[in-house]
């Protein structure tokens, strides 16, 4: 097993079994792999407009539901997803799928943040400042961009073949 995929099968003469051969890695890095540990760091980033940064007028419960929750998401999604990364017959779908939730929080962190954005650009009586609008809703598209990634990278993944479609030869 190369790079946590199984070894390709050599063709053998007629009658006799396949010899397994090591595929070679792809150049570059293994972005599969290396996307579950950049989301510990992403989720932090998603948490700290809770405890940080410019202030905004909204409660602390839509604080938590904006913010807090999608950060709890994105770590137990990278969690799952590094963990499944070490294990010795390959990922399989586990990695797409929690690709999809970071991406399903990325998409809630948008969708709760436009409001905020939308305020700011009327200039009302209670818009928040452009600082703290950019501030805020910052985590949300690098949420939103990650998981897309994530959810992109690994989608050869979760098919029942033993290889990605990138290592398929046409």
């Amino acid at each position: 097993m190369a790079n946590g995929r199984p070894a390709a099968k050599k063709p053998a003469a007629k009658g006799a079994p396949a010899e397994p051969v090591a595929v070679a890695a792809p150049p570059g890095p293994d972005l599969p792999r290396l996307l579950p540990i950049v989301g510990l760091p992403v989720a932090l980033w998603a948490a700290l407009p809770q405890f940080s940064g410019p202030a905004i007028n909204t409660s602390n419960t839509a604080e938590i539901v904006d913010h807090i929750i999608p950060a709890i998401l994105i770590v137990l999604c990278s969690l799952a997803a590094i963990a499944v990364s070490r294990r010795p017959k390959g990922p399989g779908a586990v990695r797409l799928i929690a690709g999809m939730g970071v991406l399903l929080a990325g998409l809630w962190m948008l969708a709760t943040h436009f409001p905020l954005v939308t305020q700011t650009m009327r200039s009302g009586p209670e818009a928040a400042s452009w600082a703290a609008t950019i501030y805020h809703t910052s985590s949300a598209l690098a949420v939103f961009g990650l998981g897309l990634l994530w959810s992109t990278v690994t989608w050869s993944e979760a098919g029942d073949d033993n290889e990605p479609a990138a290592q398929k030869k046409k």
